[in-house]
């Protein structure tokens, strides 16, 4: 799946908040990180149904970069 690079403002707040956000599969669910990843996420046209599925379209956005405006 191809997806749109994000602009820088955009990539650094994804990084920021994935950064903070717990693995899924570790077991930790009370911290709302989760929620705010999927936030931004929403807010950035994607619409992740499960915590693994905002983890994995945040690593993809990620790891495309950012483009320069």
């Amino acid at each position: 799946m191809t997806e749109r690079k994000l602009n820088r403002d955009e990539w650094d707040r994804l990084n920021d908040q994935y950064s903070r956000t717990p693995d899924p599969d570790e077991g930790s669910s009370a911290s709302g990180e989760h929620y705010m990843l999927a936030f931004i996420l929403n807010k950035l046209g994607f619409h992740p149904m499960t915590r693994r599925e905002a983890i994995n379209i945040a690593e993809r956005l990620l790891s495309n970069g950012w483009i320069d405006e």
